[in-house]
């Protein structure tokens, strides 16, 4: 038998450095990662989900087997459970108590206190002597704000039970319910309780009528996830995700179990030939999740591959957008305008890399295009500020701008070169966000480049322009695009320009300039953000923010009480780290 050692190995470590923890970063639970991950499906982050708990260390279904799962990091735990005949729901993949427990007979003919006397086997028949048959409660409370729970064996039968336990223990958003029946019988049996729960279909190559069942579902509840079973690398269920489920951005759970639910690429595939050669080639068709006998050695493969760190990569770029998007909480979002520009060139690629590496939220950048089409970080119209060169960008080749190189803030020409768009997309991916300058009259050149390097979901355009004329120019790319108004509070038109937006399509931020104290639109600030926009306030120069700017703070941060008492929850800074300090140090930054 040839065992792959060096898979081993990695997974004896994966267990000796692994410490799970509940609470996360800006003081999201890890649960509500994984929910965040399940609702956006990514492939820059899998899913790892085990079959039953971790049944070959302790009792299938049993809390032991959840808490192994959970000491390890799974995301999403698959347990069954059946309804005793007093009305409990008990954790049990069989029918019948006998292969499992010290006893025998059916669940449904047993109580609740006569399954509590039984005694849990393991997978070779040993009893455990502490391990009881747990009941629903017992599991969601165990996992609450750690991990999610797949229901298995609830589907047809015991949803609304299900989902009595999860409202008591406060766990609705901990659960994801499956099965194979059509969205209409679903609806015919549930109701509006399919609107309350988290849904996933299965598609089994069995079902002939499996696209049928998908159309139904995405109609109806459009799930963003599906369980997906095929037996052959032709099969209906496998060619109906690679060909909807890219596109459609649905998640696909792929089931490594036995040869018949994954054309063969099982985990023992994995542990004798390979790990490429089943998970591998199963995310390779797609998959955004794999279901586990195997555990430990998965988690560890996927940690190899670099897509399993929910505190980076594309994750954190999730969870700074889910801060951007959340108007209502108290962290106030960083951004550093033209990058770290006093430790390294405006608009550079260490200046962005300097704003990642100290913890800024979003970094400002200005692009512009060149004789010859290639867009550029560059302020201003000519390069004879910021370079050894001289000349307006427009009318220069992008093989003379290669030539050049940028200058600092006191004006010594340095070794660092002018960056390209694509260049600072792809340093700032899955680390930052980034607001481009500049950018709307060149709004759809900016936005390709965004979807060639995969960091759409990073990037806020934004320009003073109406929604109207918004809508009618780029409207189609506003679902997948950031755009932010900039409103000139001076500007007699200023207060209707904020209305039209707020009463057509709430923008995810509006940028304002506040010259003195006295603009009325500052005392709307609180109902901005309780229709759900954020309020960007520059603290760059004094007739930005009514004099409370960044030289002022750097003598004394409490000049930047000004935007905490005005209910700004966006501040571009041109001093990123004292700005980072003075919010750490009240807690509105994490």
């Amino acid at each position: 038998m040839k065992i792959n050692i060096k898979l081993v190995v990695k997974v004896v470590f994966a267990l000796m450095t692994s410490i799970p923890v509940a609470i996360a970063q800006n003081g999201v639970t890890r649960a509500e990662q994984i929910l965040h991950q399940f609702k956006n499906p990514n492939p820059d982050y899998v899913l790892a989900v085990s079959h039953r708990g971790d049944w070959r260390y302790a009792p299938e279904n049993s809390l032991l087997a959840v808490q192994r799962c959970l000491d390890l990091g799974i995301d999403i735990i698959e347990l069954d459970f059946r309804l005793t005949k007093d009305g409990h729901l008990v954790a049990m993949h069989d029918e019948t108590v006998d292969r499992t427990t010290n006893g025998s007979g059916k669940v449904s003919e047993l109580t609740l206190g006569e399954i509590k006397k039984l005694r849990l086997k393991n997978a070779a028949g040993v009893r455990h002597a502490r391990q009881q048959v747990p009941t629903l409660k017992e599991v969601m409370l165990l996992v609450k704000g750690k991990a999610m729970v797949n229901l298995d064996k609830t589907e047809s039968k015991w949803v609304r039970e299900a989902y009595e336990v999860l409202k008591e223990t406060g766990t609705i958003d901990h659960a994801i319910f499956k099965g194979n029946d059509a969205v209409q019988l679903m609806r015919k049996k549930y109701g509006t309780l399919m609107d309350s729960i988290i849904y996933m279909p299965k598609l089994w190559y069995k079902n002939e009528k499996v696209a049928e069942l998908y159309r139904g579902y995405e109609a109806d509840i459009n799930p963003t996830y599906y369980e997906t079973i095929f037996d052959s690398e032709t099969s209906n269920p496998l060619q109906l995700a690679k060909e909807k489920f890219k596109a459609s951005k649905d998640g696909f759970m792929a089931i490594a179990l036995w040869d018949e639910l994954c054309a063969g690429r099982t985990d023992e595939v994995a542990l004798l030939e390979g790990a490429d050669k089943s998970w591998g080639w199963l995310l390779d068709q797609g998959a955004n999740a794999i279901m586990t006998d195997r555990p430990a050695e998965l988690i560890s493969y996927l940690q190899d591959k670099g897509l399993r760190n929910l505190h980076g990569n594309s994750d954190r770029v999730e969870l700074l957008r889910a801060n951007l998007e959340d108007a209502h909480n108290n962290q106030v979002i960083v951004v550093a305008h033209r990058g770290d520009w006093r430790n390294a060139p405006e608009n550079s690629l260490q200046a962005i890399q300097n704003c990642i590496d100290m913890g800024v939220d979003m970094v400002e950048l200005d692009v512009r295009k060149t004789k010859d089409g290639q867009l550029i970080l560059m302020h201003d119209q000519t390069i004879d500020r910021t370079t050894n060169g001289s000349g307006k960008v427009e009318d220069l080749t992008w093989e003379y701008i290669q030539t050049l190189h940028l200058k600092d803030g006191i004006g010594h020409t340095t070794t660092h070169k002018i960056p390209t768009l694509e260049e600072a997309l792809m340093v700032a991916k899955g680390k930052i966000l980034v607001n481009l300058d500049k950018s709307y009259n060149i709004f759809e050149e900016c936005f390709a480049i965004a979807e060639n390097t995969g960091t759409t979901r990073q990037v806020v355009i934004k320009g003073a322009i109406p929604y109207k004329q918004v809508k009618k120019e780029f409207g189609h790319y506003l679902d997948k695009v950031f755009f932010m108004p900039i409103v000139r509070t001076s500007k007699p038109e200023a207060e209707h320009m904020v209305e039209a937006y707020l009463n057509e399509e709430v923008p995810v931020a509006f940028e304002f300039t506040v010259p003195d104290d006295s603009v009325s639109l500052v005392a709307k600030f609180p109902e901005i953000r309780k229709k759900g926009a954020s309020v960007w306030v520059n603290s760059l120069w004094p007739h930005h923010n009514s004099g409370h700017d960044d030289e002022k703070a750097n003598l004394d941060p409490k000049v930047y009480d000004w935007f905490i008492n005005n209910h700004v929850d966006m501040i571009q800074t041109d001093r990123p780290q004292l700005l980072l300090q003075y919010l750490r140090k009240r807690g509105l930054h994490n």
